[in-house]
């Protein structure tokens, strides 16, 4: 018997309405212990882990920074890309993880891998 492994399982999670997140604005949500950060940039979502890297203050807190597309952290000043969630600029040398969304009717999916 050959086993193959494909990529990890996903469980489909209702956020948020679409109409509850204005565009530039940020939420802290909880799923089962994880907190995610959940922005709304230029008409678009994005899911990301919500404790910076660094500090682990919540993102949440933070600032975006529209010019550079990243999320600031309120402590450390680190910024995250918000698609990749990679450190682009400050102290942080560590990405955070970052989930796939999509809207489905009048909800904002994500894709939450445990």
């Amino acid at each position: 018997m050959e086993w193959t492994f494909g990529a990890p399982m996903g469980t489909e999670v209702p956020l948020c309405r679409v109409d509850e997140l204005d565009d530039g604005a940020m939420r802290h949500i909880e799923h089962i212990g994880y907190d995610l950060l959940l922005v709304k940039l230029d008409g678009r979502f994005h899911a990301l882990d919500d404790a910076c890297t660094v500090s682990w203050a919540m993102l949440s807190e933070g600032t975006i920074d529209r010019e550079n597309g990243a999320v600031v952290c309120p402590q450390c000043k680190s910024g995250f890309d918000i698609e990749t969630g990679q450190p682009k600029y400050g102290p942080a040398k560590f990405p955070l993880t970052v989930y796939e969304t999509q809207v489905v009717g009048d909800e904002v999916i994500v894709n939450f891998t445990y």
